[in-house]
């Protein structure tokens, strides 16, 4: 009977370890953004300049071919990983650092994906929240394709 017993347990407890490693498994930015849609980014740099807190917000509207062939190459490289409160979370961010990515993904005119990614490593997902490695770096680089 104790076999039995310990037995349950040890596949309770490996199938609990499958069950967690699939659901931090990191996933590709690529899975939000299909190639046929159209593409809106918006980056902001938050900060204070001689007391007085600033955001500095740098609209684009208008992305060419070749900026969207090079945005969705650089999403295959970067993944965001779920947290343990990703599924009680409201999309809501705090401790964003002092730059945010915002990438707003339409299907004609209606929105199909809202992402907000911090410097911080957060990252908000039709409002869930998840965490990114390399935010800042991820930042940068999308910044360097619209070329500010």
């Amino acid at each position: 009977m104790k076999r039995k017993i310990a037995c349950c347990v040890v596949i309770v407890f490996i199938v609990l370890l499958i069950c967690l490693a699939i659901y931090f498994k990191p996933v590709s930015l690529s899975a939000v953004i299909d190639e046929d849609c159209q593409v809106k980014i918006t980056i902001s740099e938050l900060g204070v300049r001689n007391g007085e807190a600033y955001i500095d917000s740098v609209p684009y509207q208008s992305i060419t071919l070749q900026q969207k062939n090079s945005i969705l190459a650089l999403l295959e490289q970067y993944a965001y990983q779920r947290t343990f409160a990703t599924p009680f979370s409201d999309g809501s961010l705090s401790g964003l650092g002092n730059r945010v990515l915002y990438i707003y993904v339409y299907d004609d005119i209606s929105l199909v994906n809202n992402i907000c990614i911090t410097s911080s490593g957060k990252i908000s997902i039709n409002e869930k929240s998840y965490h990114m490695k390399n935010a800042d770096q991820f930042i940068e680089l999308i910044a360097e394709i619209m070329g500010r």
